[in-house]
């Protein structure tokens, strides 16, 4: 169920059935010339979309929340139309909305993250809000978590590479131009922290060769980890 698409009382009364509140987190950043700022968002809304509904054929009912669009993107700031909060501000502001949550009395919230940068700033909040609350949080992200299963689908992963991009060809392939997919794996071998590191590390905001893409590997990326998403949600029941 998609709380943006309740009513007040219709959500007061769902709350009383369904325990589990999804929420997508993602960020509106560069994604090579391929892909669009969004993407880190989209995919996992479109994750969050089809464990719902297959939750939904066991006559499990959840909720879905409304995504939080802005993530913590220092790397990729350097290119055009990177939204960059900072990472505090995004603990503070996820650290609210999840205690608003569980004040209506959700006992589990699932952060399902799109976005690497997110990931330090929300383990603090979901610390924050488990040491104040009866509530379990599970943070998932999907392209580490599932990487072993990614990687039996794609010959690699990264970041608007060929995982990303085969999801973007299955969810939006209106807004994939291949025909500007290109680039190539790049690391350090220690974090080095500059503002224009991303220059180096991300060339044309690729990290990876996003070529090998497909819309059939996207669609088996998303069947895949969205069925996990449910296994463990009924084991955990």
């Amino acid at each position: 169920m998609r709380m943006e698409n309740l009513t007040w009382n219709e959500f007061d009364e769902i709350k009383e059935r369904a325990n589990i509140v999804i929420l997508p987190i993602g960020s509106v950043e560069a994604h090579g010339k391929h892909l669009p700022l969004g993407t880190d968002v989209f995919a996992p809304m479109e994750i969050a979309k089809r464990v719902e509904a297959k939750l939904k054929e066991r006559d499990i009912e959840i909720l879905v929340a409304p995504p939080i669009w802005y993530g913590h993107s220092f790397v990729l700031n350097i290119f055009p139309g990177t939204v960059n909060v900072k990472a505090d501000t995004l603990r503070r502001y996820v650290r609210d909305v999840m205690e608003e949550f569980a004040e209506e009395g959700f006992k589990r919230i699932i952060l399902l993250n799109g976005h690497g940068g997110n990931y330090y700033p929300l383990v603090e909040a979901c610390e924050e809000v488990a040491e104040k609350y009866e509530v379990e949080i599970w943070l998932i992200n999907w392209w580490i978590d599932f990487r072993e299963d990614i990687l039996s689908i794609c010959s690699s992963q990264g970041h608007a590479g060929e995982d990303e991009t085969s999801v973007m060809l299955a969810i939006k392939p209106e807004l994939v131009k291949m025909e500007k997919a290109i680039g190539e794996k790049r690391s350090s071998r220690v974090r080095i922290i500059r503002k224009d590191i991303g220059l180096e590390l991300f060339p044309e905001g690729v990290n990876d060769n996003p070529k090998g893409a497909t819309k059939e590997k996207g669609e088996a990326i998303l069947s895949i980890i969205s069925e996990k998403i449910v296994r463990l949600i009924l084991e955990a029941k």
